[in-house]
């Protein structure tokens, strides 16, 4: 064993040992379908980052949440919440989301804060960097997200509720490459994480295990696969292909089989997210005029694509958020 690849295994081992103080990760193959917990139906409307006008024409970033049964918009939380890139736990009682710097409120771009439903939100105790694409898992105790270094390559951090115990997941990828990891997205289990990795320009999605191991390359496609999302019972995934810049198109993937479906709509798709029940899939498009985001929801067959915002507003990071 070179020293290289000694410094790599101990690093490795090192890592695993401190996140599995955080979490105990569980085993389940793609062909093991993830049973929901037995309820009355719940009803789920979407929460969503959305770009409104502000102080001497800098926009302002809102958390907003889409009534699905009557389309109307209203604050997250009846809350007036400056951030983006919100995830959801899922009883819907806890959002995750990265700060905003707007006014005098204490916010910024850079780092995490979660809010309750009927409490204020609050920051994260995390280490100083800039944080961002969080993701709550489904439990609520815990949070991934990226950390942008200083090479401004990102990495797999994971965090506690409260930001007190926090480690990097360190992933051995191709030797002599510098990698950068984004967008992490927890499995309905919690078992299991989907990502982006690969030299800036190229990405593709890997699933892994919540504590490192067990790293899956799902898709090696020539353009960047970003955005990917678990369907509920953990054998599908949607994604966003990047073909150019205006270009970026829907995409779901079975992993047992490979098959991909594409959804051929105009100019760019971004960040897809499946109903709890599998039904539906939410996402932002400009496929109709390319200009702002809307909102979106299709079924996985492609079949009844509803627009489901027209107005002047971007929409971003749609995610269900139970009622």
């Amino acid at each position: 064993m070179t020293v290289t690849h000694r410094f790599w295994a101990r690093t490795i081992a090192q890592t695993f040992a401190l996140v599995g103080t955080m979490l105990s990760a569980t085993a389940c193959t793609y062909d093991t379908p993830l049973e929901p917990p037995a309820e009355d139906t719940p009803s789920y409307d979407l929460l969503f980052e959305s770009t409104q006008p502000g102080a001497e024409g800098i926009p302002s970033l809102r958390l907003m949440v889409y009534r699905t049964d009557n389309g109307t918009i209203s604050p997250l939380f009846g809350q007036e919440i400056h951030g983006s890139s919100p995830s959801v736990s899922a009883d819907g009682q806890r959002v995750v989301f990265v700060g905003e710097s707007v006014g005098d409120v204490d916010y910024d771009y850079q780092d995490l804060w979660v809010v309750t439903r009927g409490s204020a939100p609050r920051r994260l105790a995390l280490p100083s960097g800039t944080e961002h694409a969080p993701s709550m898992a489904p439990n609520g105790g815990h949070i991934a997200y990226a950390l942008a270094g200083e090479s401004l390559f990102s990495h797999i951090h994971l965090t506690d509720i409260d930001g007190r115990m926090t480690a990097p997941l360190a992933l051995a990828m191709a030797p002599g490459l510098e990698y950068t990891y984004t967008s992490p997205s927890w499995s309905p289990d919690g078992s299991r994480l989907i990502f982006s990795a690969g030299v800036p320009g190229t990405l593709h999605l890997y699933t892994m295990r919540a504590n490192g191991t067990l790293l899956q390359q799902v898709t090696n496609a020539a353009s960047s696969d970003i955005d990917g999302a678990w369907s509920p019972d953990g054998r599908t995934i949607a994604f966003i292909r990047t073909l150019s810049s205006s270009r970026q198109i829907l995409m779901t993937r079975d992993l047992n089989t490979g098959a991909e479906r594409s959804f051929e709509y105009a100019n760019r798709s971004r960040h897809p997210a499946w109903s709890p029940d599998g039904s539906r899939i939410a996402f932002v498009s400009n496929m109709s005029d390319n200009g702002d985001l809307e909102l979106y929801t299709v079924n996985p067959d492609g079949s009844a694509l509803t627009r489901l915002t027209n107005d002047n507003v971007r929409q971003q990071y749609p995610r269900w958020i139970k009622r």
